[in-house]
């Protein structure tokens, strides 16, 4: 997958725009901003130390706010010089200062088609795209009107993913590369055919352009003259409703013909084509595509009905599925620029003709690991008694314990196991020589990864039985309505059912997702019977087109996915507090989204709106407040619901509830109380940035979540260092120095350039290509890398013991795993392969040959168990 691969480029700010005198006001501005953090902190203190003594602390936090108006003022007197000179300025060709394109502002990127199209190599530093923040609207518009330069060469503004948006990011593309490229990019759809056919909506036009920086590999062998395009399959389904009127903010109870859009996203193709549920990308074209035999469908069905093998694409043309070997079909809403083209082999000529790419990303994996629940999803459970919440704890306690000595836990908390398919080099290592895991660098990890674990448990992470899977809409219901011309399909699943084959039949699921505001536990009945296995082939969950789920979990189908829980302390606490607050969905009228002409003043209104639009975490943090409050009132959060998701829309329609007085009063009087306690752990927050810990479901976990002072043990197997050496009889001579010198000090250097700031994941990505310059500068001193690799193993796994080794792993992982796998494997006389259990490496003596001889005496011991038990039931 495209998340191995990465490459990388700049990322500056508006400031790396600036002109000198501009410059000149942003130092002093920078100063000042330093300055003013030093006064918060210290009325922080004040209010601290002092609060006992009420007059100590009103002189002394008097003369500190003194302190902090002054320097306000002084901040604003040179924002107010700033504006003035960005007026002055403006209308010109800005530069980027060439003194902004250092390490510190390199970040990388995945693999996507824009960097396949564009010639960017994996893991090499390229300048053919430029991000760009925004922290002044008025330098966003200069370069978004006018461009800007760099090295002489011309950037124009490129898009802004709805990621991107968030962060307040842009990316700029060299002008001369969009010339060559744009058609490839856009399947001939270029801004000037656009603006002829029609008018679009600016950020969605962004974020459809977009499509092309996602991460994804190349999809080889995608013919797409074997796919077409069809109508939505929708239905209306009758259900009770919570009505809720944005301009009076009033809730009504009533019944309804909710419209469900059942194919919102998907698409469907043949197991032959490929046996995987696939996210796909390509020009204009988004979402899931999932495992169909429709083919099958309509040889069963045509002897009655001779007809059905014919359908119509979204043009009106038709099409023989069996003769014209259709094995992809796309619907409408998959394809996001559909009127703007004339018909679908305008587009398919434009595919061939510019060389165009599909890219697939999301594929389903062949192994689904255990989830864990998160504390929105627990904290609407609020009658949940404090033995169940013990009980659901216990897996994530045992983990706790058991990390300190049980190696089948350590391995698992590592991620060095079979099952996962993105294992780091270091993964991998220890899972092919599980001994690694008794050096000082895994311990310290394993403490961490403890320590983690406390944390994350305590803020609501816990470990049950559920599985992260996508969610398809019944696709034999689809079939019937698409080939048999059925309006009101029937379908192989009731209301209230669903289907998923990674849990047995007739057991009860709770169907969740992220984000979870309301109360969007749906629990509904497995079925995973003959009918059910025959078509649907794959792990995802299929819903009922007679049921109103996506409704309540707020889901697309264009690769969103479900928390399919199967935990039997999770279902009945689920059903239980569903009944007690008479929970039916919530519905409400969206804004349709406006339309007008691409031009670069367009894209910049639409930038500057997305960016004013709304932080939806605020929604999110009140409603759990109201959820982990003394008092739950679902009326207040049904309200915050409906806001919240006007403002995710707020983008594309530009449109928000207006709050009534007697409406905002009352929200209020609810959400002026802080964060509840557990956002200590949940979100890093301060004492007295959070309430009194109360008895919330959530609350409770900080004390039965145990966090024992245990020391992570050395397990029995000896740990060889020199199997990680491609030479084990190596010494350290006097020149070697020169390379453990050169290793030390990049190493120390290294930890001085990680931005705290960013999250922790960005922030290894964003490592990637420090540790490729390291990785250069140390084999400069001996070009020779195994030779490099053994000298450092030696130095740092015998005279240093050093437990801090990620620059050794990130720099040289692969050489080192190259090492281990060799060392591990010259005696094997025949080929090597993973055990299927746990992974580690053994050889292939015979085609029967699966386990390694742990696991296949574990396996056996079990067999003889079970084997006891039948015979003795037999008897």
């Amino acid at each position: 997958m495209a998340l191995n691969k990465q490459v990388h480029i700049y990322s500056v700010d508006t400031s790396a725009f600036y002109y000198e005198n501009e410059l000149e006001i942003h130092k002093k501005l920078n100063k000042l901003y330093i300055i003013r953090s030093k006064i918060i902190k210290k009325r922080r203190i004040i209010k601290k130390l002092y609060k006992k003594d009420n007059k100590k602390y009103q002189n002394k936090f008097n003369r500190i706010n003194k302190l902090y108006s002054k320097c306000n003022k002084c901040i604003n007197i040179r924002k107010d010089k700033m504006y003035t000179l960005f007026k002055k300025n403006k209308g010109s060709v800005r530069e980027l200062n060439s003194e902004n394109l250092v390490d510190k502002n390199i970040v990388s990127i995945f693999d996507s088609t824009l960097t396949r199209v564009t010639n960017i190599k994996i893991n090499e530093l390229s300048d053919n795209l430029i991000i760009v923040q925004t922290y002044f609207f008025e330098i966003l518009e200069d370069i978004i009107l006018n461009g800007f330069f760099s090295n002489g060469e011309k950037y124009i503004v490129y898009t802004a993913s709805a990621g991107q948006i968030r962060t307040k990011k842009t990316v700029f593309i060299k002008e001369s590369l969009l010339k060559k490229y744009e058609k490839t990019l856009t399947c001939g759809l270029t801004d000037e055919v656009i603006n002829e056919r029609g008018d679009i909506n600016i950020n969605k036009y962004l974020a459809y352009r977009a499509l092309q920086n996602s991460a994804t590999d190349e999809w080889i062998g995608f013919d797409i003259d074997k796919a077409i395009v069809v109508n939505d399959f929708e239905t209306k389904v009758k259900t009770m409703v919570d009505y809720i009127n944005d301009e009076t903010y009033e809730i009504k109870r009533i019944e309804m013909e909710v419209p469900i859009p059942h194919t919102d996203g998907a698409g469907m193709m043949l197991p032959s084509f490929c046996n995987k549920n696939r996210m796909c990308r390509c020009p204009w074209i988004k979402g899931l595509l999932i495992v169909f035999d429709f083919k099958l469908f309509i040889l069963e069905h045509i002897e009655s009905n001779p007809q059905c093998a014919i359908v119509k694409d979204i043009y009106g043309k038709e099409y023989d599925i069996i003769k014209d070997d259709i094995q992809v079909i796309f619907t409408e809403s998959q394809f996001k620029m559909h009127k703007f083209y004339k018909d679908w082999n305008e587009y398919k000529n434009n595919f061939k003709k510019y060389n165009c790419q599909v890219g697939y990303c999301n594929e389903e994996e062949d192994f689904i690991k255990k989830a864990r629940i998160n504390y929105q999803m627990l904290q609407t459970l609020v009658d949940m008694t404090d033995e169940e919440l013990i009980e659901l704890s216990k897996e994530t306690n045992n983990d706790i314990n058991k990390i300190a000595n049980d190696k089948e836990v350590m391995l698992k908390l590592l991620g060095a196991t079979k099952d996962n398919i993105h294992k780091n080099y270091l993964q991998q290592c220890i899972q092919y020589y599980p001994p690694l895991l008794n050096d000082a660098y895994s311990k310290n990890i394993l403490k961490q990864v403890r320590k983690s674990l406390v944390k994350r448990a305590k803020a609501g992470k816990l470990s049950i039985d559920a599985k992260y899977t996508f969610l398809s809409p019944d696709m034999y219901a689809f079939c019937e309505w698409l080939f048999l011309g059925d309006k009101n399909p029937k379908g192989i699943l009731k209301k209230n059912e669903v289907s998923c084959n990674l849990y047995n039949n007739d057991k009860k699921l709770d169907c969740l997702r992220s984000p979870h505001l309301y109360m969007e536990h749906c629990v509904r009945e497995n079925k995973v019977e003959d009918l059910q296995k025959k078509w649907f082939i794959t792990k995802a969950i299929y819903t009922s087109c007679h049921d109103i789920i996506s409704k309540i979990l707020q889901f697309d189908v264009d690769g969103d996915k479900s928390l399919v829980c199967a935990d039997e302390n999770i279902v009945p606490i689920a059903e239980r507090n569903i009944k007690k607050m008479d929970i039916v969905p919530l519905y409400y009228n969206m804004r349709k989204a406006g339309s007008m002409k691409v031009d670069k003043k367009t894209i910049y209104k639409g930038l500057i709106s997305a960016y004013k639009g709304g932080n939806i975490g605020i929604y999110s943090n009140d409603i759990s407040k109201i959820w982990n409050g003394e008092k739950v009132t679902l009326y207040i959060i049904k309200l915050l619901c409906m806001e919240n998701n006007f403002v995710i829309d707020y983008a594309k329609t530009l449109y928000k509830p207006k709050r009534p007085k007697w409406a905002k009063d009352k929200i209020v009087s609810y959400t002026k109380n802080k964060v509840p306690y557990f956002f200590i752990n949940a979100k890093d927050k301060k004492r007295e940035q959070v309430e009194a810990r109360n008895n919330s479901v959530v609350n409770r976990l900080n004390n039965i979540i145990k966090n024992p002072n245990i020391d992570i043990e050395s397990l029995n197997e000896r740990f060889n260092y020199k199997k990680l050496m491609s030479n084990n009889n190596i010494k350290i001579k006097k020149e070697d120095k020169k390379i453990i010198q050169k290793y030390k000090s990049l190493d120390k250097k290294s930890t001085f350039l990680i931005n705290k700031e960013e999250k922790y994941k960005q922030r290894i990505i964003n490592m990637a290509y420090e540790y490729k310059k390291i990785r250069e500068e140390i084999l400069k001193t001996n070009n020779d890398e195994k030779y490099v690799v053994d000298i450092l193993i030696e130095y740092l796994y015998t005279n240093k013991k050093d437990n801090k080794k990620v620059t050794l792993w990130e720099c040289f992982g692969d050489v080192i795993l190259e090492n281990l796998t060799n060392n591990l494997t010259k005696k094997f006389k025949n080929e090597a392969i993973e055990c299927e259990k746990c992974g580690v490496l053994i050889e292939k003596k015979s085609n029967k040959t699966r386990y390694c001889p742990n696991c296949a005496r574990e396996i056996n011991i079990k067999k003889t168990i079970e084997n006891r038990k039948r015979k003795n039931c037999l008897k």
